[in-house]
């Protein structure tokens, strides 16, 4: 179970999420040697990075009081991060199903999050950050378009 008293521990959390999926790409981006499989996931890398750049840069104190926020996920970290294996043989297919499996657990946690808080600003902030995980679950969709 997750457990957060304030809304920093939050964004600490989800950021250190973020950068655990960086590294899956990173991870992908060097083993890989399917071409069209390359091309993928650095388009999808170079989208969460500036996605991760946003993140960085929020400063919770402009949205209102941040302590006493008592969110509790009924969530384990591993129900967040898939234990998928990219490997050099993975296609781009597979790349985007592990991805997205990720992508939507977290944007199902910002949404969680959203539906706790108590304040509009608070609330605006974390739809925001489900808009960009629903932005990037789309770009994933599309690759997969594409691909089939």
């Amino acid at each position: 179970m997750l457990a957060y008293k304030e809304l920093q521990d939050i964004l600490t959390t989800t950021l250190n999420w973020e950068q655990a999926m960086l590294e899956l790409y990173q991870v992908a981006e060097v083993g890989l040697k399917n071409s069209e499989a390359s091309k993928t996931l650095s388009y999808l890398m170079e989208n969460h990075c500036a996605q991760m750049e946003v993140l960085k840069n929020i400063r919770i104190e402009n949205y209102g009081p941040t302590e006493w926020v008592k969110f509790t996920a009924d969530l384990r970290e591993e129900d967040i991060i898939p234990k998928k294996t990219i490997n050099r043989d993975s296609t781009a297919e597979d790349i985007c199903a592990a991805i997205l499996e990720y992508e939507g657990n977290l944007r199902n946690f910002y949404q969680m999050v959203t539906d706790h808080l108590n304040t509009e600003q608070q609330k605006e902030l974390f739809q925001s950050l489900v808009q960009f995980k629903e932005n990037q679950i789309e770009r994933i969709q599309n690759c997969l378009k594409q691909h089939k």
